[in-house]
């Protein structure tokens, strides 16, 4: 089958125009099924431009977008429409003027109002970054901390951030938190026993949940959200926490015996079998077969 050339408009960030190194599993690594080159989105799509493409596909983003005029159907992939209302508003007007709306873990029923058709398209991993590494470290936190941007959850990701670190000495445990760039961030789950894990919100999902079974690491999460495209199952593939609180009993019982390998393993195994891109890149080229008849 001939790979479909894809418009990728993605946040005018240098990371996101990365392939190998990408930190988004869509569209980072070549496969068979799509070619693609990268583009910012201004205020406004002309079809138009893009005569020599057979998808436009718009990678999240809440800014105000217009399309103009007839040609390649317009994809639009959510990811961050849970973080506040004001994301999910930005989101939800943008998703007006696609022709596809695929929701990375949002409940569909938030976006029927578009009157478009909308559809659950799971987290996918760049597993040619995010993969195991010799397990020399215990624990990992590392994501960002304060609300930044007016983004909630920074106050208890940075009392989880200080728990940790104090729980873990006393523990004889080694363990790195903080913010880091891609590579560093990548070994630090790949080298990780355990990652913790503290979505910003109780009806969002980090990306980090696949990354870190990816990179063969247990998975210790916030209470996540039902997405049942996403096939895992909570103290099958990774275990959930409601409270910092409960944070050093869950370690302790992960560390006998070989419970952690076990459901790092499971959580590992599910990934690899269902959340790659290379897999996600197969399942998107029969939905848009599906759809559009390309």
């Amino acid at each position: 089958m001939k790979p479909l050339r894809v418009a990728f408009f993605v946040k005018n960030r240098a990371g996101c125009f990365e392939r190998e190194n990408r930190n988004m599993g869509y569209f980072s690594y070549a496969v068979p099924e799509f070619e693609w080159e990268h583009f910012v989105a201004g205020d406004n799509i002309e079809r138009d431009k893009f005569k020599n493409f057979d998808v436009i596909f718009i990678e999240d983003g809440g800014k105000p977008l217009e399309i103009i005029g007839p040609g390649a159907p317009v994809v639009y992939l959510v990811f961050d429409s849970t973080l506040t209302e004001r994301h999910y508003q930005d989101r939800l007007a943008r998703a007006r003027v696609a022709d596809l709306v695929l929701l990375d873990h949002d409940k569909i029923e938030r976006f029927k109002s578009t009157g478009k058709p909308v559809r659950q398209s799971s987290s996918c991993v760049n597993d040619h970054v995010f993969k195991p590494l010799e397990k020399t470290l215990d624990i990992s936190f590392m994501c960002s901390g304060g609300g930044t941007g007016g983004l909630p959850g920074g106050d208890e990701r940075s009392a989880i951030r200080v728990m940790l670190g104090e729980y873990c000495k006393q523990a004889g445990l080694s363990y790195k938190s903080g913010i880091a760039g891609l590579p560093e961030y990548a070994e630090g789950m790949g080298r990780a026993k355990i990652v913790v894990n503290w979505s910003r919100t109780p009806i969002n999902k980090t990306h980090r949940i696949f990354d870190a079974m990816a990179c063969g690491a247990c998975v210790v999460t916030r209470t996540l959200p039902c997405v049942e495209s996403d096939k895992r199952s909570s103290l099958l593939h990774y275990v959930e926490f409601e409270a910092k609180e409960e944070l050093p009993g869950i370690i302790e019982d992960l560390f006998i015996g070989d419970l952690y390998q076990r459901i790092a393993q499971e959580g590992y195994n599910l990934v690899v079998n269902n959340h790659t891109w290379a897999i996600r890149a197969r399942e998107l080229r029969g939905v848009f077969k599906e759809e559009f008849g390309i």
